[in-house]
């Protein structure tokens, strides 16, 4: 006598297969998930572009300064950016007197001159020299201009809330296997430019909470779109040299292209480095950077 099935009962038999299939499939994931976070001892995020340093003799030879607190971190030409090394190597009038634009946090502050430019060797910086009686505050300087290049300078946001601490859990995903706890540094409302406003977000793990510890900038635009533009995560903090902490220093159109770009810093435990972030194509790079032994 032959056995036959319902068309309920198949159903019923290919609804398990599929849920022994997703199951198993989730085991996959969970164990590799697993095998990553138990092995993996660094994390590096944030595209970096190399053409700064691809450019032609006309045009490094033709390129004026970007300076952030007396450090050249590069130069530009004609919207195309020169990184440090290649000017002060390859650029005959480095050493020349010109005119600077100098900023301050809070927008233009006035014309200075460049008056001399020297490489430290303990340091490793290129280091300009300019007439501005004030060295206390943090100051950004082009090569004069008539356009003003932060029109719309960013502003701090005092208060930090939960649905801050949720923004930042949302936007690090599946990172947040590594260190789920969140200690938001600051915040800032920026503008990059006439269509895209939002907030930089920077942010590190609470100390002695979950393992190893990260640091990270996150952008929100104003549809809530999150970007992650540098993540650093190490396991060993004791052993944590390269490990960097992100902060902000300023947001301003550097090569005078229309869009601002993303001045930040990275505190490590022996160097400092200073990063230039564009953001072109819906996405964050960065395209100039100076490090200097501390």
């Amino acid at each position: 006598m032959s056995k036959t099935y319902s068309k309920g009962n198949l159903k019923k038999k290919r609804g398990l297969k599929l849920l022994i299939a997703l199951l198993v499939i989730l085991l996959i994931i969970g164990l590799f998930l697993l095998f990553f976070v138990v092995l993996k001892k660094e994390v590096n995020i944030g595209k970096i572009s190399d053409v700064a340093k691809e450019r032609s003799d006309e045009v490094v030879e033709k390129s004026t300064p970007i300076i952030v607190n007396n450090i050249v971190v590069g130069a530009v030409y004609n919207n195309e950016w020169v990184a440090s090394e290649s000017y002060y190597f390859r650029n005959k009038t480095k050493s020349q007197t010109i005119a600077l634009d100098v900023y301050n946090l809070t927008g233009k502050k006035g014309k200075y001159n460049l008056t001399s430019m020297s490489k430290d060797t303990n340091s490793g910086a290129l280091y300009a020299k300019t007439d501005n009686s004030n060295t206390y505050d943090e100051f950004l300087a082009i090569a004069s201009t008539e356009k003003n290049i932060m029109n719309n300078p960013p502003t701090k946001q005092v208060n930090i809330n939960e649905d801050d601490i949720n923004t930042v859990k949302d936007a690090l995903g599946l990172l947040s296997v590594f260190n789920n706890s969140v200690k938001i540094t600051e915040i800032y409302n920026i503008t990059l430019d006439t269509t895209n406003r939002g907030r930089l977000i920077f942010v590190t793990n609470e100390v002695g909470k979950s393992n190893g510890g990260y640091s990270a900038v996150i952008y929100e635009d104003m549809s809530k779109k999150t970007h992650i533009i540098k993540y650093s995560y190490v396991k060993d903090m004791k052993n944590s040299p390269e490990w960097p902490i992100y902060s902000f220093r300023f947001v301003a159109d550097l090569n005078q292209d229309g869009m601002n770009d993303i001045v930040i810093q990275e505190t490590k435990e022996f160097k400092m480095k200073y990063d230039v972030i564009e953001f072109k194509n819906n996405k964050f790079q960065e395209v100039l950077s100076t490090e200097i032994n501390i």
